[in-house]
């Protein structure tokens, strides 16, 4: 197989493990979730408290309101060995308690690690972009 063929293959696979990702927190799946995060991983977003592994499966537990669906947009992945580095736009649309609908859009850094040849993110650093309208936003 040849290198390019293999970053490929590689590419495709952190990609796959990212959707897993935000399909399990659309479902607020923590098994699911916890799966997918490496021992060490820990969550990381401006003004806030970093989150560890457990302090992060218990936020996504504890969305308030019903996740809709959740999509990645502008995905790129930078390879290097063991280490692969996945940058991105993942939009959430979600309804509150009153009905009321939304989209939360972030721009995402995420640090996989190659571990018992499978992909698991070991850091996620999110940052909230304004609020795009619904005509903005591909779905």
């Amino acid at each position: 197989m040849s290198t390019e063929t293999e970053h490929a293959d590689e590419r495709e696979a952190v990609l796959r493990v990212e959707r897993e990702t935000m399909q399990a927190i659309r479902g607020k799946d923590v098994a699911a979730l916890r799966d997918l995060l490496a021992e060490e991983f820990v969550y990381r977003t401006p003004g806030a408290t970093d989150a560890g592994r457990a302090q992060f499966l218990d936020n996504i537990a504890a969305i308030p309101f019903e996740l809709l669906a959740v999509w990645g947009e502008e995905q790129h992945v930078f390879l290097s060995g063991e280490t692969a580095v996945l940058t991105g736009v993942q939009h959430a649309r979600y309804r509150a308690d009153d009905g009321t609908e939304g989209i939360s859009t972030v721009a995402f850094a995420d640090v996989l690690v190659k571990r018992g040849g499978r992909w698991l993110l070991a850091l996620a650093q999110g940052v909230e972009l304004p609020n795009a309208t619904e005509s903005e936003v591909t779905l």
